[in-house]
């Protein structure tokens, strides 16, 4: 059967930096717990972000304007969204939360890594098969948005592991994925403009690695990406801020979305990503809420991190309540 995978063999297994008003409610996170599905919180671990934002984290982009676009959003994501299973050393380990959790914990930003292989796709990380293939992602996605219809979802989607042509791939993608199965209604896949959160609420943002699977052309105009991933981690945070100062920068002032990933392997031979999660996402938490406390509430886009919710477990949070008084 399609899109069923035995784990075995190789594998397989506006210009806003300026003060907007507060907003009142507290958010629907213990302290510093990490996040659940049904959006509770396990015991805590760090003290929790210092304000409240009149959201929670499962909806907290329904109360922000039809009309605004998204590149005019700061929005949690993660690098390597599925990559739960780690392999020999953990060296392929990006996430500790599954999808559904991610998404409940205020996630926005995924990055979906596709292997094709007997006519659909596996989700990979390198070699390791995560359990999980691309039917179950669209599945888990659809299922929390018909939950949350005021949220949407954005979606990079590459190969990976794999040396299947690119029309193999858009084969797979468009007509097992968007026609026979029907995913084709769920993903918005326009690619000359970034949408209004209005026009794409309930639904996936498609950004794509790929070509002829339609989407937001990640190499193309519409995105401004960091992504450098063989950095020591001093270097990494460097370029990290670097990327956050040019979104805040120019937000308003372009129509293009800042995609900022935090993750990096250092370029050793066996890399440790929760070792450099361990240090770096503490860094931008420490950044943004500095920013939050003095009133500050810069565009900064998709900020990408490894172990989500779990290092600097308030992180999501600290990013996605930016967007406060839009």
């Amino acid at each position: 059967m399609r899109d069923t995978f035995a784990n075995s063999g190789d594998q397989r297994v506006s210009r806003r930096g300026v003060l907007r008003g507060a907003a009142g409610a507290a958010l629907g996170l213990a302290a510093g717990g990490t996040l659940l599905a049904n959006g509770a919180s396990a015991a805590p671990r760090r003290p929790a972000a210092r304000a409240a934002f009149a959201a929670e984290p499962h909806n907290w982009m329904s109360g922000l304007p039809d009309d605004r676009t998204i590149d005019d959003l700061t929005i949690p994501g993660t690098h390597n969204s599925c990559a739960t299973v780690g392999g020999p050393f953990d060296t392929a380990k990006c996430q500790d939360l599954s999808l559904p959790d991610l998404l409940s914990g205020g996630v926005r930003f995924l990055d979906i890594r596709c292997r094709p292989i007997d006519g659909a796709f596996a989700i990979h990380h390198g070699v390791i098969y995560q359990n999980k293939n691309f039917n179950n992602v669209l599945t888990e996605c659809r299922d929390f948005l018909s939950a949350n219809p005021g949220e949407t979802v954005l979606m990079s989607v590459q190969k990976e592991h794999s040396d299947a042509s690119a029309e193999e791939f858009a084969a797979i993608f468009n007509d097992l994925y968007m026609k026979e199965q029907g995913f084709d209604s769920l993903v918005h896949r326009d690619s000359d403009a970034l949408p209004s959160l209005g026009a794409v609420r309930g639904k996936v943002v498609l950004v794509a690695r790929e070509p002829g699977i339609g989407g937001i052309d990640r190499n193309g105009p519409l995105l401004s990406v960091q992504d450098d991933y063989q950095l020591p981690v001093a270097e990494k945070w460097d370029r990290v801020q670097e990327h956050l100062d040019a979104a805040k920068s120019e937000a308003g002032g372009t129509k293009r979305l800042s995609v900022n990933y935090v993750s990096t392997t250092t370029g050793e031979l066996l890399p440790a990503p929760r070792n450099y999660a361990k240090e770096l996402n503490p860094k931008v938490e420490t950044r943004l809420n500095e920013e939050y406390d003095r009133g500050d509430r810069p565009v900064y886009g998709a900020i990408l991190l490894d172990f989500a919710g779990s290092e600097a477990a308030d992180l999501p949070k600290a990013i996605y309540r930016l967007n406060e008084g839009l």
